[in-house]
């Protein structure tokens, strides 16, 4: 980078006249090394010469082009491997253009997968990706907690609880079925309250929840069938096989595998993989409530319209309590705490309709026993590891590369999600490795609970991120409003406290199992519908499908549809189609294990193919890295 700084111009107009043509190309070599988050004035002033020597040579760049170099910059710490084309101008471009290079990019803190802040003097080598995000994210931890001691956190933590709960009950009681009974809601509330309190603990980004998720209970179910068939009992291979689980994750962490796929990760895997998790969900509400339906159901007829009723009803409500913080009724105070309760008031509220209205007709509750009991009414929660072979102890790692790949895939992009969530951004420092190490203790201290395993959800890990949203101005114990200096705008409470209470919370909610047990299960179809909702409601790749049923007239204006041809638009909005819908059938077919795979092409796909399906300047704008 320096010997790229130093020079200057002229090496641009060399390799400007080696491509013979009249935009060029300015390349940087991925070998250049991450700049310390020490050198930041230097990088925004590296920065902002080279704007200003392409600008000295003619060369100008059309805003577009330099928002990309900008987000080249701000998005990964260098310009990995990347050609930047700058267009001859058309026009003069004023002053205020030709400082598009923004110097908040330089400022914007450590990036993704292993920071500005890799200090040139760490050896590299096995565990040095975890040791690294440790260092980097250990000055933090102290702040982790005292950023949480704000009203907003009481809040978003008690939303959170029950939020988090939701997947608890509609997953549990599918592993139930799935496991013959071996495991079941008990078991994963407590392994949620459990995996949470350890993953918060120690991971690099504490907004990342854990949570039951429904790949894992699939796999579950898979590895379940795998050994009736062999004749092995269950939980001593399913704990085998989270131990080896556990084994490669960290293995993986310290090899660095999870901040050196970030590098490859964009906006094209991340809109797709939230897609098809939402559907996901979606879809297990649907099949709650249609189920009533079916001429198979032993409910009456009234109680099916009465689930559809619930469930629209908790949607509706949690949609319209939410939406009170922008709306104009009501007092600010009052609206702001609506809205950050709207989920659990819906939740309250439509459990009450039924037994205040409609006592006699009789609804789907969640499957769970009378008392607080192991599901498999086990006499100990350890699992006895050695009552199997050694050959079978062996064997179990073959089907743990299939759980390994899962929820090093899962766990990788919620992280990238919760990392690079869109607005306000992110400060403090992340760490995929040391991460990915904390989820692999979980799953070994599930696995030898036989407790279900827990993996980072998204659609909760977002709805938390969401709800710790503050504006800038923050009023202290005394009542005095004090802005920090350097705050220009809304801000997220990054912290532990909200994770840890909601961990603790969920594990408490067993207090309360015999009212827990009397929610019916169509609200939680509802409170689904509307987390999933509310997630790709922002998602770029659901607005590009919807220019398909717009008037031509009409289309909305988005920085995409200016810039790039409407069909590069829609060609790359069915190539976006056509990974989700294989990434769906491979879920729902014969072959649904391997539908990680799919999820790991999605990076080669965008890489290379999408690279030599559109042009450079249009994929710059659609799927910017």
């Amino acid at each position: 980078m320096e010997k790229l700084l130093s020079s200057g111009s002229g090496a641009l107009t060399k390799f400007s006249a080696a491509t013979n043509r009249d935009p060029f190309y300015l390349h940087t070599s991925t070998t250049v090394p991450r700049l310390h988050r020490e050198r930041t004035q230097s990088r925004c002033k590296q920065s902002t010469r080279i704007t200003a020597q392409c600008f000295e040579k003619s060369i100008a760049a059309t805003p577009k082009t330099c928002r990309a170099l900008d987000s080249a910059w701000s998005s990964g710490g260098v310009l990995r491997g990347r050609l930047v084309s700058f267009h001859q101008p058309d026009r003069d471009i004023p002053d205020t253009e030709q400082r598009s290079v923004r110097c908040s990019s330089a400022t914007a803190g450590v990036d993704a997968f292993g920071s500005f802040g890799e200090s040139e003097n760490i050896a590299r080598g096995f565990g040095s990706g975890i040791m690294k995000d440790i260092e980097r994210r250990l000055p933090q931890y102290a702040t982790d907690f005292t950023d949480g001691l704000h009203p907003k956190a009481l809040s978003a933590a008690a939303y959170m609880i029950f939020a988090s709960l939701a997947p608890c009950f509609a997953f549990g009681g599918m592993i139930s079925r799935l496991t013959a009974c071996h495991m079941g809601l008990l078991e994963t509330i407590i392994s949620c309250a459990i995996s949470g309190l350890i993953y918060t603990s120690f991971a690099a980004q504490p907004l990342t929840l854990l949570g039951p998720t429904g790949f894992m209970v699939v796999i579950t179910g898979a590895l379940y069938r795998a050994t009736k068939q062999a004749m092995l009992p269950f939980l001593p291979i399913y704990g085998w096989v989270g131990i080896w689980s556990c084994v490669f994750l960290l293995g993986l962490g310290a090899m660095e595998a999870s901040s050196e796929l970030v590098k490859y990760l964009t906006r094209f895997v991340d809109e797709t993989f939230t897609t098809f998790i939402s559907i996901g969900f979606m879809m297990e509400a649907y099949k709650g409530v249609s189920s009533l339906y079916s001429p198979a159901s032993s409910y009456p007829i009234e109680t099916a319209f009465l689930s559809f009723l619930l469930a629209a009803g908790t949607y509706a409500t949690a949609k319209i309590l939410t939406q009170l913080r922008t709306s104009r009724l009501l007092l600010r105070p009052f609206s702001g705490v609506l809205a950050d309760f709207g989920a659990p008031l819906a939740i309250f509220l439509m459990s009450m309709v039924p037994i205040r209205f409609f006592p006699t007709v009789p609804l789907p509750l969640m499957p769970a026993a009378s008392t607080i009991a192991s599901t498999a009414g086990r006499q100990g929660w350890l699992v006895p590891l050695f009552s199997i072979p050694s050959w079978a102890i062996a064997a179990s790692a073959i089907p743990a590369v299939c759980v390994s790949l899962l929820i090093f895939l899962d766990q990788t992009m919620t992280a990238r999600l919760v990392n690079n969530f869109p607005s306000p951004r992110l400060r403090k420092s992340a760490g995929y490795n040391l991460d990915l190490a904390a989820v692999g203790v979980t799953t070994a201290v599930a696995s030898l609970l036989g407790l279900p395993w827990m993996v980072a959800s998204a659609v909760p890990s977002l709805n938390h991120v969401r709800s710790l949203i503050v504006p800038a101005k923050s009023t202290s114990a005394s009542g005095d409003e004090a802005t920090k200096e350097e705050e220009s705008g809304p801000r997220v409470l990054e912290n532990r406290l909200t994770g840890l209470m909601i961990s603790a919370g969920v594990g408490a909610s067993l207090a309360f199992w015999p009212l827990l047990r009397r929610v019916p299960l169509p609200v939680t179809s509802g409170l689904f519908v509307f987390m999933s909702l509310s997630i790709i409601s922002s998602n770029q790749f659901v607005e590009r499908v919807k220019l398909w049923l717009y008037h031509p007239d009409l289309t909305p204006d988005h920085e995409f549809t200016k810039e790039v041809p409407k069909h590069e638009v829609h060609k790359f909005t069915a190539l976006q189609l056509a990974c989700l819908w294989a990434l769906w059938n491979l879920k729902e077919s014969k072959w649904g294990l391997a539908f990680p795979v799919v999820i790991l092409a999605l990076v080669p796909i965008r890489n290379m193919l999408a690279t030599r399906l559109f042009q450079a300047q249009h994929l710059a704008i659609l799927d910017p890295k």
